[in-house]
Protein backbone atom coordinates (compact mmCIF):
# COMPACT_ATOMS: atom_id res chain seq x y z
CA UNK A 1 0.00 0.00 0.00
CA UNK A 2 1.38 3.39 -1.01
CA UNK A 3 1.88 6.28 1.42
CA UNK A 4 -1.08 8.05 -0.22
CA UNK A 5 -3.30 4.97 0.16
CA UNK A 6 -2.30 4.58 3.82
CA UNK A 7 -3.01 8.25 4.53
CA UNK A 8 -6.39 8.00 2.83
CA UNK A 9 -7.21 4.81 4.74
CA UNK A 10 -6.45 6.57 8.02
CA UNK A 11 -8.04 9.96 7.29
CA UNK A 12 -10.94 9.46 4.85
CA UNK A 13 -13.34 8.11 7.46
CA UNK A 14 -12.68 11.02 9.80
CA UNK A 15 -13.09 13.57 7.02
CA UNK A 16 -16.39 11.98 5.98
CA UNK A 17 -17.69 12.25 9.54
CA UNK A 18 -16.52 15.81 10.19
CA UNK A 19 -18.06 17.15 6.99
CA UNK A 20 -20.99 14.69 7.03
CA UNK A 21 -20.20 13.52 3.50
CA UNK A 22 -22.81 11.52 1.63
CA UNK A 23 -21.79 10.06 -1.72
CA UNK A 24 -24.35 9.60 -4.49
CA UNK A 25 -23.73 8.06 -7.90
CA UNK A 26 -20.77 5.94 -6.78
CA UNK A 27 -21.69 3.41 -9.48
CA UNK A 28 -20.55 5.96 -12.09
CA UNK A 29 -16.94 5.77 -10.88
CA UNK A 30 -15.31 3.00 -12.90
CA UNK A 31 -12.64 1.03 -10.97
CA UNK A 32 -9.23 1.18 -12.60
CA UNK A 33 -10.09 4.06 -14.94
CA UNK A 34 -7.94 7.16 -15.21
CA UNK A 35 -10.00 10.32 -14.92
CA UNK A 36 -9.71 14.05 -15.08
CA UNK A 37 -12.07 14.67 -12.15
CA UNK A 38 -13.90 17.97 -12.57
CA UNK A 39 -16.07 19.59 -9.89
CA UNK A 40 -17.48 22.92 -8.78
CA UNK A 41 -15.21 24.87 -6.43
CA UNK A 42 -16.41 26.47 -3.19
CA UNK A 43 -13.69 25.86 -0.62
CA UNK A 44 -9.98 25.22 -0.12
CA UNK A 45 -11.10 21.87 1.29
CA UNK A 46 -12.75 20.68 -1.93
CA UNK A 47 -9.82 18.49 -3.07
CA UNK A 48 -9.64 16.86 0.37
CA UNK A 49 -13.40 16.26 0.48
CA UNK A 50 -13.35 14.73 -2.99
CA UNK A 51 -10.38 12.54 -2.15
CA UNK A 52 -12.17 11.23 0.93
CA UNK A 53 -15.44 10.65 -0.93
CA UNK A 54 -14.38 8.70 -4.01
CA UNK A 55 -12.60 5.39 -4.52
CA UNK A 56 -9.80 6.75 -6.69
CA UNK A 57 -6.71 8.35 -5.16
CA UNK A 58 -6.68 11.58 -7.17
CA UNK A 59 -3.89 14.12 -7.38
CA UNK A 60 -4.41 17.88 -7.43
CA UNK A 61 -2.44 21.08 -7.88
CA UNK A 62 -1.30 23.03 -4.83
CA UNK A 63 0.52 26.35 -5.03
CA UNK A 64 4.21 26.09 -4.24
CA UNK A 65 3.89 28.40 -1.22
CA UNK A 66 1.85 25.76 0.64
CA UNK A 67 4.68 23.27 0.22
CA UNK A 68 6.93 25.53 2.33
CA UNK A 69 4.75 25.30 5.44
CA UNK A 70 6.05 22.60 7.84
CA UNK A 71 3.42 20.00 8.61
CA UNK A 72 1.01 21.24 5.96
CA UNK A 73 3.32 20.10 3.18
CA UNK A 74 3.37 16.56 4.54
CA UNK A 75 -0.41 16.50 5.04
CA UNK A 76 -1.46 17.73 1.62
CA UNK A 77 1.20 15.65 -0.13
CA UNK A 78 -0.17 12.62 1.68
CA UNK A 79 -3.61 13.56 0.38
CA UNK A 80 -2.48 13.82 -3.25
CA UNK A 81 -1.21 17.37 -3.77
CA UNK A 82 1.59 18.18 -6.18
CA UNK A 83 3.36 21.50 -6.32
CA UNK A 84 2.68 24.09 -9.00
CA UNK A 85 4.44 27.44 -9.17
CA UNK A 86 1.58 29.89 -9.70
CA UNK A 87 4.11 32.60 -10.46
CA UNK A 88 5.76 30.48 -13.11
CA UNK A 89 4.54 29.15 -16.41
CA UNK A 90 0.99 27.85 -16.77
CA UNK A 91 2.35 25.72 -19.61
CA UNK A 92 4.56 23.81 -17.17
CA UNK A 93 1.58 23.09 -14.89
CA UNK A 94 -0.51 21.93 -17.84
CA UNK A 95 2.26 19.68 -19.16
CA UNK A 96 2.77 18.16 -15.71
CA UNK A 97 -0.94 17.43 -15.34
CA UNK A 98 -1.15 15.86 -18.80
CA UNK A 99 1.91 13.73 -18.04
CA UNK A 100 0.36 12.48 -14.80
CA UNK A 101 -2.89 11.57 -16.55
CA UNK A 102 -1.07 9.73 -19.32
CA UNK A 103 0.88 7.93 -16.61
CA UNK A 104 -2.37 6.59 -15.18
CA UNK A 105 -2.92 8.99 -12.27
CA UNK A 106 -6.33 10.61 -11.92
CA UNK A 107 -6.24 14.35 -11.29
CA UNK A 108 -8.75 16.78 -9.78
CA UNK A 109 -9.35 20.04 -11.63
CA UNK A 110 -11.88 22.83 -11.10
CA UNK A 111 -13.23 24.33 -14.36
CA UNK A 112 -14.06 27.61 -12.60
CA UNK A 113 -10.36 28.14 -11.95
CA UNK A 114 -10.90 29.68 -8.53
CA UNK A 115 -13.17 29.34 -5.49
CA UNK A 116 -16.64 30.88 -5.43
CA UNK A 117 -17.79 30.66 -1.82
CA UNK A 118 -21.48 31.30 -1.33
CA UNK A 119 -22.15 31.76 -5.06
CA UNK A 120 -24.33 29.57 -7.26
CA UNK A 121 -21.88 27.78 -9.60
CA UNK A 122 -24.27 28.18 -12.54
CA UNK A 123 -23.65 31.95 -12.43
CA UNK A 124 -19.85 31.71 -12.58
CA UNK A 125 -17.45 31.71 -15.50
CA UNK A 126 -15.60 28.65 -16.75
CA UNK A 127 -12.02 28.39 -17.96
CA UNK A 128 -11.16 26.17 -20.91
CA UNK A 129 -8.13 24.35 -19.48
CA UNK A 130 -10.06 21.32 -18.26
CA UNK A 131 -11.26 20.41 -21.76
CA UNK A 132 -7.83 21.02 -23.28
CA UNK A 133 -6.09 18.82 -20.72
CA UNK A 134 -8.66 16.02 -21.05
CA UNK A 135 -8.37 16.14 -24.85
CA UNK A 136 -4.58 16.11 -24.93
CA UNK A 137 -4.31 13.38 -22.31
CA UNK A 138 -7.03 11.34 -24.01
CA UNK A 139 -8.84 10.52 -20.76
CA UNK A 140 -12.52 10.69 -19.77
CA UNK A 141 -13.83 13.38 -17.47
CA UNK A 142 -15.66 12.38 -14.29
CA UNK A 143 -18.08 15.22 -13.39
CA UNK A 144 -18.84 15.71 -9.70
CA UNK A 145 -21.07 18.20 -7.92
CA UNK A 146 -20.27 19.19 -4.33
CA UNK A 147 -23.60 20.25 -2.84
CA UNK A 148 -23.78 22.12 0.46
CA UNK A 149 -26.25 24.60 1.90
CA UNK A 150 -25.70 28.17 0.66
CA UNK A 151 -22.70 26.92 -1.36
CA UNK A 152 -20.54 27.22 1.76
CA UNK A 153 -18.54 24.24 3.03
CA UNK A 154 -18.53 24.12 6.84
CA UNK A 155 -17.54 21.66 9.52
CA UNK A 156 -20.46 19.39 10.48
CA UNK A 157 -22.62 20.79 7.65
CA UNK A 158 -23.97 18.03 5.40
CA UNK A 159 -21.95 17.70 2.21
CA UNK A 160 -23.29 15.72 -0.73
CA UNK A 161 -20.74 14.52 -3.30
CA UNK A 162 -22.77 13.57 -6.36
CA UNK A 163 -20.89 11.67 -9.09
CA UNK A 164 -22.16 11.87 -12.67
CA UNK A 165 -21.60 9.67 -15.68
CA UNK A 166 -18.20 10.06 -17.28
CA UNK A 167 -17.69 12.15 -20.39
CA UNK A 168 -15.61 10.33 -23.00
CA UNK A 169 -12.87 11.94 -25.10
CA UNK A 170 -15.04 11.23 -28.15
CA UNK A 171 -17.95 13.16 -26.64
CA UNK A 172 -15.72 16.15 -25.97
CA UNK A 173 -14.32 16.01 -29.49
CA UNK A 174 -17.84 15.89 -30.95
CA UNK A 175 -18.76 19.33 -29.57
CA UNK A 176 -15.51 21.01 -30.66
CA UNK A 177 -15.62 23.23 -33.73
CA UNK A 178 -11.96 22.48 -34.43
CA UNK A 179 -8.91 20.76 -32.91
CA UNK A 180 -8.10 23.80 -30.78
CA UNK A 181 -11.66 24.62 -29.75
CA UNK A 182 -11.88 23.76 -26.06
CA UNK A 183 -14.51 26.32 -25.06
CA UNK A 184 -17.41 24.09 -26.04
CA UNK A 185 -15.84 21.11 -24.28
CA UNK A 186 -15.39 23.11 -21.07
CA UNK A 187 -18.98 24.33 -21.25
CA UNK A 188 -20.18 20.74 -21.72
CA UNK A 189 -18.14 19.57 -18.72
CA UNK A 190 -19.44 22.30 -16.45
CA UNK A 191 -23.04 21.93 -17.57
CA UNK A 192 -22.81 18.23 -16.66
CA UNK A 193 -21.44 19.20 -13.24
CA UNK A 194 -24.13 21.76 -12.44
CA UNK A 195 -26.90 19.49 -13.76
CA UNK A 196 -26.11 17.16 -10.86
CA UNK A 197 -27.48 19.66 -8.36
CA UNK A 198 -30.71 18.47 -6.76
CA UNK A 199 -33.17 19.77 -4.24
CA UNK A 200 -32.15 18.35 -0.86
Amino acid sequence: MSFYSKAKFLLAGLIRKLWRIRVEGAENERPGATYLICANHQSMLDPVLLGAAIEHNPRYMAKAELMKIPGLKQLITALGAYSVDRGGSDVAAIKKTIFMLKDGESVIMFPQGTRYKGIDPKTTKVKFGCAMIAARAGVPVLPIYIQVKDHKVKLFRKTIVRIGKEISPEELAAVAEGPEDHRHGAELIFSRITSLEEED
